[in-house]
């Protein structure tokens, strides 16, 4: 068993870390380690590989060179650099209650990387790299990564459904049928994660408990919303 190693390197190529350049197969962002440098040490988050443990976590990792181009026009390119897909990625992780590391990495209680390698390859079929690794935090500086990152995807669904509940109670019909939809969604979202925070809150202590109490509250402002409006949900507007 290893390290695996994430964050910023402050423009410092991969030789300084391993000891060598990546090659083109190598994901940009995660240094795989047999064995720590002080360099790696100063400036990384550490993760040390683990077998199957309850306290492991899973690191989901990606890149994407190239996606297909849907609707291709006068210049005939077929495939082009990525832009929103890392957005839509963040929003599929978020909703099985994953951390955001960086833009292609994330912490995750189970192994996500098919939901991620399902997307790839309906969008960037054979220009993607794709990998997870079962994981713990080294130390505190990696626990202290984890707890934002979790607390980071909890807020963010938090702040989503205050928007949805606004919209819902808005005047403008408009952006009261907009919402419905996204308040469906939203709904059956908020119930996954919930699941998965009462599965898995063990592996964050005190913390766990305290992302299961956020979402609850979330959860309920929302269902407490439609309720008011469910003539919404009927198709009235």
């Amino acid at each position: 068993m290893g390290f695996i190693a994430v964050g910023w390197t402050g423009g410092f190529s991969s030789r300084r870390f391993i000891g060598r350049y990546k090659s083109l197969e190598e994901l940009r962002d995660v240094f795989k380690l047999d064995r720590l440098t002080s360099a790696v040490s100063r400036r990384l988050y550490i993760f040390e590989e683990c077998e199957v443990s309850e306290d492991c976590m899973w690191l989901v990792s990606f890149d994407i060179k190239l996606v297909k181009v849907r609707r291709p026009g006068r210049s005939s390119r077929l495939y082009r650099e990525p832009s929103h897909e890392y957005s839509e990625i963040k929003e599929m992780m978020y909703s099985a209650l994953c951390g955001w590391v960086d833009q292609s990495t994330y912490i995750c209680f189970e192994d996500e990387s098919d939901r991620v390698r399902e997307y790839l390859e309906a969008v960037a079929p054979g220009f993607y790299r794709l990998e997870s690794y079962r994981v713990r935090p080294y130390d505190a500086k990696a626990w202290e990564l984890v707890i934002d990152a979790f607390e980071e995807t909890v807020d963010e669904l938090r702040d989503e459904a205050e928007q949805v509940s606004a919209s819902l109670r808005s005047r403008r019909p408009g952006e009261r049928t907009g919402a419905r939809a996204r308040a469906r969604r939203l709904l059956k979202r908020l119930m996954t994660v919930m699941e998965a925070a009462r599965k898995h809150k063990s592996k964050l202590g005190k913390l766990g408990a305290e992302l299961e109490s956020k979402l609850e509250e979330a959860l309920e402002a929302l269902e407490e919303t439609l309720q008011e409006h469910l003539w919404v949900l009927r198709g009235h507007t």
